[in-house]
């Protein structure tokens, strides 16, 4: 019987689930402690508090391209998607609003669209092809069957379980032809694509700073001038009295510090990643039989997202397996961890099936290196190897 050594030096490489707190986050967020008061109180400690406040928005506001006043501050990614959508459907609910979502988004969009279909709304999902991008041409023949109705689209700019970044420059201008507004889940597309809004005019955008090397509980949502939407919340002195949220000056902080490092020398630290990410496909493919790259076929992907799929293997089994022998990865999206629902995503770029079939992805970030790439290739071969073993 072989026996297995169990690695105590951990690689995360599982930085789409969540980005590791930067220690120039830690520093920033920690010279504001001290002042960590409520921003709605009128006396000196609250002012200073508002002030920080409003610093982070405007810092913010520059590095996407928009005024700080388009910026709303809320308790993350999943708030941020609902406000949008469900603030759309409750502002036009007399008017059978339609909201379009892909096949493949995150299910804090898929969710809140059903919740819409159920207050009134249609709901609709944008077909995918294999690679998980978006079939332009069925939407365009939806969107001009009903031309006059409110109507939102909502599109990740880059999805979380395969990579697949979508040409939103091409989604804004279809939405924008038939007067849709469009909304885009940006929480993997920060640092790794450019978003800039004056350039890609989308009329909601939603973030979170975990994903950037940020704290966790606090995300935004950009509101482009103009732009509609119903409260969620009521009473609770929620974001400059209008959405439900969060006035925390320290999280603001450490958002604003996280976006800047994640923004900045972006185009070195890209290309930085495209190389790993090659290497790791390269040696998984020689490596393992019948290995498949999810959405290589895309033409642009996350630099740092590799997804791919093993056949005759449990996914649980494989991820156990690699944290046993020290590496930290995922089966797709973190807030669908469970191994045995399966993969909506996979389900819509034509993966199905009863056969075991595991879906391992690997995200990386400012600190992984090449060496790090080649051991989690080793590992997972082994694992592979075993599983399939044991499957059989």
């Amino acid at each position: 019987m072989t026996t297995i050594q169990r690695d105590t030096e951990r690689l995360y490489l599982d930085y789409a689930a969540t980005w590791p707190m930067r220690p120039e986050v830690w520093e920033a967020m920690g010279a504001e402690l001290r002042h960590g008061f409520n921003p709605a109180s009128a006396h000196r400690p609250g002012r200073r508090a508002h002030r920080c406040l409003e610093l982070a928005r405007g810092r913010i506001g520059e590095l996407l391209g928009c005024e700080r006043s388009c910026l709303f501050f809320t308790g993350g990614g999943t708030q941020s998607d609902n406000l949008a959508i469900l603030g759309f459907v409750r502002s036009h609910q007399d008017l059978s609003p339609r909201v379009f979502v892909s096949e493949i988004e995150h299910k804090a969009c898929l969710e809140a669209a059903e919740r819409g279909e159920a207050e009134g709304a249609r709901a609709y999902r944008i077909p995918v092809d294999g690679s998980g991008a978006l079939d332009l041409e069925w939407l365009r023949r939806e969107l001009e069957a009903d031309p006059a109705a409110p109507t939102l689209i909502s599109v990740m700019w880059a999805n979380n379980e395969i990579g697949t970044v979508q040409s939103m420059d091409d989604i804004v201008a279809l939405g924008h032809e038939y007067g849709a507004l469009v909304h885009t889940d940006a929480v993997q597309a920060l640092g790794k694509v450019e978003v800039d809004l004056e350039r890609t005019p989308v009329d909601l955008l939603s973030a979170t700073a975990h994903k950037l090397g940020g704290p966790v509980g606090i995300g935004l949502l950009y509101r482009r001038p103009g732009v509609t939407l119903e409260p969620l919340s009521y009473g609770g002195g929620q974001e400059r009295s209008m959405w439900p949220g969060t006035q925390n000056p320290i999280g603001a902080t450490g958002f604003a510090t996280a976006l800047a490092l994640a923004i900045g020398d972006r185009e070195s630290k890209v290309a930085r990643w495209t190389a790993l990410r090659d290497h790791l496909e390269a040696r998984l493919i020689a490596e393992i039989p019948d290995a498949r790259i999810h959405g290589r076929e895309a033409p642009l992907r996350l630099p740092n997202l590799v997804s791919v799929g093993i056949p005759g293997c449990d996914s649980g089994a494989v991820l156990v397996s690699l944290d046993f022998e020290g590496i930290a990865a995922s089966g797709g999206s973190a807030c669908g961890s469970d191994s045995s629902v399966g993969s909506g995503v996979l389900d819509a770029i034509g993966i199905a099936g009863d056969a075991p079939y595991a879906a391992v992805r690997f995200s990386f970030g400012h600190e992984t290196s090449l060496a790090d790439i080649d051991r989690a290739a080793d590992a997972i071969a082994r694992v592979a190897a075993r599983v399939v073993a044991l499957t059989a």
